[in-house]
């Protein structure tokens, strides 16, 4: 199953839908897309994986989150939208191993408890 995403602004949140089965590559792809962005300014930013799925080993989430790690240098708040029970926990390792004093990042399975996370 192939994978397709849309960056798209709800107010004061930069939203990254997913949907399908992205690769690690999938997703560098996107960090280089969010990060090379013009116009970036967003502090806060969502995640919905939920019209997707995937099971990425912990070398390949660390792999990840070490790449985001190394192209973002503004502070930012990031909640992650996951549906199904093995995309929390892989994406609870992403958390430990991305949080920074630059950036927190938090997993949810409800859109409304992240989007007034993401606001608070």
């Amino acid at each position: 199953m192939g994978m397709t995403y849309e960056i798209a602004e709800m107010e004061d949140v930069q939203v990254v839908s997913i949907k399908g089965k992205p690769s690690v590559d999938d997703i560098k792809h996107i960090l280089d897309e969010i990060q090379n962005e013009s116009g970036y300014s967003h502090s806060a930013r969502l995640w919905d994986f939920q019209e997707s799925s995937f099971n990425f080993s912990q070398s390949e989430v660390l792999d990840i989150a070490s790449y985001a790690s190394a192209g973002d240098n503004r502070s930012a708040k990031v909640a992650m939208l996951v549906k199904e029970d093995l995309s929390f926990g892989v994406s609870r390792v992403y958390e430990v191993f991305r949080h920074t004093d630059l950036t927190e990042i938090k997993v949810f399975k409800d859109k409304i408890e992240a989007l007034a996370w993401l606001r608070a």
